[in-house]
């Protein structure tokens, strides 16, 4: 799976990583640690989300996906400018 990802953030030459996993799904979220560090390694920013796929957190999701694409694209600005 990292060779994969790592092959994935290069081809495709990604902006950021969001990765999600559901609430009951422990396999996948005690990896996210490993993962995020995988993918802020390579200089990529990262955002993992839990959720239950009920509409309780839209709100919540919704404003941290929000966050994230403002950070990415004050990012791209930034990068621009040298």
């Amino acid at each position: 799976r990292y060779e994969l990802l790592g092959r994935l953030i290069e081809e495709y030459k990604v902006d950021g990583v969001v990765e999600m996993t559901l609430q009951a799904c422990h396999t996948y979220n005690v990896e996210a640690r490993s993962i995020e560090k995988f993918v802020k390694g390579k200089g990529v920013p990262y955002i993992h989300v839990e959720t239950d796929y009920s509409q309780e957190d839209i709100g919540q999701l919704n404003t941290r996906m929000t966050a994230f694409v403002e950070m990415l694209r004050s990012e791209e600005r930034r990068v621009g400018k040298e």
